[in-house]
């Protein structure tokens, strides 16, 4: 009996460990030829540390342009006597020279049209596997030129650390199994006539099967001759990561998502199997059916069941109850709200 408790418990330990994302180098480091798409969203609260987080981004509203970054293997411009990389990424006016391997990548060097700078010790970005409780620090430093030919020079610190995981909620999707990544880098550059301190805070939220963060937050202080840190705080989201393994549905495909409960149907039509999610924002009991268009209850789901705040999930498989082709209604009844989504059965 032992010996079957402690077989069970090594099993339980497992299954829990690989339900965890894992970045590795194959999966999750940046591709020459990708081109990222993302969107400025309003300011988000990066919420606490630890295992077993629900971060609720399903009230974020979309309040800039959309940006568009790119890698590639040549540069656009070039930074004399600068060879060692494999990868540049060119963001917002800026190149980022990147060497990658499958333990590491890290940034040897940067050009703008206003300044480049060489780093004789380059900033290790991310360490390959990466998951929940791995963390890192890196010191660099690097000397370049301004456009006006003026020598600078920065030195600083970088911390990497995975430090939470759990379920997001976005406005369209429910995603397991989120890998949260937090960063901070403090930096001195010294230039001809003047020294900043800057300090960045950065936030990624990593979704299985998707290669580049889905929402990132950065909180960025710069501070110079004494004065007050001028602080500015941005979000994106990335519309435009890859949906393989994510809890999907489009807002006509009987998503629903209150002050009371996020609601995904999925797929919508369906042949055999409709996978539902849903996250209760407090307990409270729990009803759901299939209902035909004349009103009558074809399939009980579940009958009252009083459930806990948090996620939720299931499967409803046609061919258990021999479901003709038609149009239902998804009926929900959470607490006393009552949610109906069309659904159809190919």
């Amino acid at each position: 009996m032992k010996k079957s408790i402690l077989l069970l418990l090594a099993l339980l330990v497992i299954s829990n460990a690989f339900s965890q994302l894992i970045l590795t180098y194959n999966n999750n480091a940046p591709l020459n030829g990708d081109t990222i798409y993302t969107e400025e969203i309003d300011l988000i609260s990066p919420g606490n540390a630890g295992a077993n987080q629900i971060w609720d981004f399903s009230k974020i509203q979309m309040i800039g342009d959309e940006n568009e970054s790119f890698l590639s293997e040549e540069p656009v411009r070039h930074i004399e006597g600068l060879k060692d990389f494999n990868s540049i990424l060119n963001d917002k006016g800026y190149e980022y020279f990147y060497k990658m391997d499958k333990n590491s990548s890290e940034i040897v060097g940067l050009v703008s049209k206003d300044l480049s700078i060489v780093f004789s010790d380059p900033v290790i970005k991310m360490k390959y596997p990466l998951v929940f409780g791995t963390r890192f620090t890196d010191e660099f430093n690097g000397t370049g030129v301004t456009n006006y030919k003026s020598g600078i020079a920065v030195s600083g610190n970088y911390s990497l650390e995975a430090d939470a995981y759990g379920t997001m909620i976005l406005n369209d999707r429910i995603i397991k199994d989120v890998l949260r990544v937090k960063i901070e880098e403090k930096k001195i550059q010294i230039n001809p006539c003047s020294i900043y301190e800057i300090k960045t805070t950065n936030y990624f939220w990593y979704a299985p099967a998707a290669r580049y963060p889905v929402i990132g937050l950065s909180t960025r202080e710069v501070k110079s001759g004494g004065q007050d840190p001028v602080i500015t705080h941005t979000a994106f989201i990335n519309h435009k990561m890859s949906n393989s393994g994510i809890l999907f549905a489009s807002s006509d495909q009987g998503g629903i998502n209150t002050d009371e409960v996020s609601l995904i149907l999925y797929p919508n039509p369906f042949v055999t199997k409709l996978g539902y999610n849903y996250f209760l924002r407090k307990q409270v009991p729990v009803t759901i059916e299939l209902v035909d268009m004349t009103g009558k209850t074809v399939i009980s789901v579940i009958n009252g069941e009083v459930q806990s705040q948090g996620f939720h999930s299931g499967e409803l498989d046609a061919t258990i109850y021999d479901l003709k082709m038609g149009v239902y209604n998804f009926r929900c009844k959470f607490g006393e709200k009552v949610f109906v989504s069309k659904i159809v059965k190919m």
